[in-house]
């Protein structure tokens, strides 16, 4: 609330401030240290106030209650909170703060209105976008393999229009954010805020940090690469079926994806300096995306109400058969959570929304297959199948043997299978990781008449397939 001796020309001030923010109450007629002065509530000037709030932009509604306290009249202007923000007046744009109406500079101002969902990120053009000099082939035709989109001779070009990454300006194909996080040869270059960052801990405390991995090529790969982390250094667990053991990861792999996916497309990327964060500890896996929930939603409704922050990357991976389905995504998370008997996971929302899922100390839990000195940026030990002591027999895939397996169903040139798994050496990463499956004949190239061609791809075999048909998630 505020007091006025008067209806004063800072009037309009008072009023939009409590307009963009949650409301509020004025008391005409009352001094700031509450003793009542009495007020003018004529029909006149009670018109005049009328009229200031019509004059703001976009007009204040207001109520005006005129009472009588002590024997002196005092009018109370009641203003609910705005359905249109922001309201500004002749004086600029103002917003509640404590006690006071304060008022917004530039940052302020932009802040505030990308913080009301007025201003989509992801639709917005990126007038530095220069297609096709900095269009992904790869990477679009990585998208319509995964949403399953055969051109049927369509130009790439419509395409693009039609599932609205970027429009058509007379010649000129200009592309939305969001077409240049899924589709851009180096999206950092345009958003370098677009990146995921993945860090291991030491025991519980965030202080030695073992292994570190930042994601910042376009936004499908970056899920995929966390992913990829996440198998690599979560903690195992039993389940026991007859006679056989099975080590499965200790936090499900869908509520793990259900919660990146969630992090990228509900993430605020106008904080150009905050990204995704991975953060896995012994006790715990954090995933924290800057910008707190969206306008209108709250921490009791997650899971029954979904309002996108980004609703063309959400369309994006949903053609991907990725984002969330009628928002069921938090749902899906908590009964993958629940389905293995695991400690719920806690959610909490300020400037950041953060998901947490506890990793108890159970007998179940057993280290991760990487030693100490393997949990490095170059990669894991790989244990090829059939060949180790851990693999046992070929029924056996580690983490991110499965991996391989997965991502070269849809078949994946050398250089991205490199970058999904961390490595930097082309001479280990051949030897160590792709010859043993080629060996076993899980992958194969897809130009086999020429080995080392620019163009080669790996892709998994039926027999890959089979096999990590018997290792699900």
């Amino acid at each position: 609330m505020e007091f006025k001796e008067s209806a004063s020309d800072s009037l309009a001030r008072a009023l939009v401030a409590f307009a963009n923010a949650e409301g509020g109450r004025v008391y005409v007629g009352v001094a700031d240290d509450k003793s009542v002065k009495g007020a003018d509530v004529s029909n006149r000037a009670l018109s005049q106030i009328q009229d200031t709030a019509r004059h703001c932009d976009p007009p204040v509604r207001i109520e005006l209650v005129p009472f009588k306290h002590g024997g002196s009249s005092v009018l109370m202007i009641e203003v609910p909170e705005g359905t249109q923000k922001p309201y500004g007046c002749s004086d600029g744009y103002f917003l509640r703060t404590g006690p006071n109406s304060q008022k917004m500079n530039r940052d302020e101002l932009l802040r505030f209105v990308r913080a009301q969902g007025q201003v989509s990120f992801d639709e917005t053009p990126c007038r530095d976008f220069r297609y096709p000099a900095d269009f992904g082939i790869e990477a679009f035709e990585n998208f319509l393999a995964v949403a399953k989109v055969k051109p049927g001779g369509v130009k790439r070009e419509d395409l693009l229009v039609n599932m609205g990454a970027a429009k058509l300006h007379g010649k000129s194909l200009v592309f939305n954010n969001a077409g240049v996080l899924f589709f851009a040869k180096r999206p950092r270059l345009f958003h370098i805020q677009s990146r995921i960052t993945c860090l291991l801990f030491e025991g519980t405390q965030r202080t030695t940090i073992l292994d570190r991995k930042e994601h910042d090529g376009v936004i499908a790969e970056n899920v995929d690469g966390a992913m990829t982390f996440l198998r690599r250094h979560l903690p195992l667990r039993y389940e026991i079926t007859g006679l056989r053991r099975k080590e499965i990861p200790a936090i499900p792999q869908a509520a793990l994806r259900e919660a990146l996916l969630n992090a990228v497309i509900h993430r605020d990327y106008f904080e150009r300096g905050g990204a995704v964060m991975v953060e896995i500890s012994r006790d715990k896996v954090e995933i924290i995306n800057p910008g707190g929930l969206v306008p209108g939603l709250r921490l009791e409704n997650l899971g029954r109400r979904s309002l996108p922050r980004n609703p063309l990357i959400a369309d994006l991976f949903f053609r991907m058969d990725e984002g969330e389905k009628a928002g069921t995504g938090i749902g899906r998370i908590r009964e993958a959570i629940s389905q293995a008997g695991l400690p719920a996971p806690i959610f909490a929302a300020d400037s950041f929304f953060s998901v947490k899922f506890p990793l108890p100390a159970t007998p179940g839990h057993v280290p991760s297959r990487l030693g100490p000195s393997q949990g490095t940026q170059s990669g894991p030990s790989w244990d090829p199948v059939g060949l180790g002591a851990q693999a046992g027999t070929k029924s056996a895939l580690s983490g991110d043997q499965a991996e391989l397996l997965r991502l070269c169903r849809i078949p994946q040139g050398f250089s991205r299978l490199m970058i999904a798994f961390g490595r930097t050496n082309r001479t280990k990463f051949r030897q160590s990781v792709l010859k043993p499956m080629l060996s076993a004949g899980l992958i194969a190239v897809t130009i086999p008449d020429k080995p080392h061609s620019r163009f080669q791809k790996y892709t998994t075999t039926k027999s890959g397939i089979a096999l990590l048909g018997k290792n699900p998630d």
